[in-house]
């Protein structure tokens, strides 16, 4: 998990929710916006279309947090200063890897960065 200070909270999801552009993924889509002087923030969202079961739905999102830390995105905080994201999981992402779901989320940072 990451610390509270980088976990969006209801707010900022509903904020998110209307103002957030999305990129999508094979594994996940991702709704983010830029708001200056901020912490980056991020959020896994995993439906129960996904996974039927809370044990699984709390894997992937812990799944999810750990490919971000692997990433160092709290280390990259220069570059992605500002923005805050969530990533919703798609019934694709289930049985993703968790080495392709680090490329997955590393492709799609990338974008936002550029």
């Amino acid at each position: 998990m990451f610390p509270k200070k980088n976990r969006i909270t209801k707010t900022g999801f509903d904020e998110l929710m209307k103002k957030g552009r999305v990129l999508h993924s094979l594994s996940f889509s991702l709704r983010y916006f830029k708001k200056e002087n901020t912490p980056v923030k991020f959020a896994f969202v995993v439906s129960k279309k996904v996974a039927k079961n809370a044990v699984d739905r709390n894997i992937l999102r812990r799944r999810g947090f750990s490919a971000l830390r692997d990433l160092g995105v709290l280390k990259q905080e220069n570059t992605l200063k500002g923005i805050s994201g969530a990533f919703f999981y798609k019934k694709e992402g289930k049985g993703v890897k968790i080495e392709d779901l680090e490329k997955e989320i590393d492709e799609v940072l990338k974008k936002i960065i550029i």
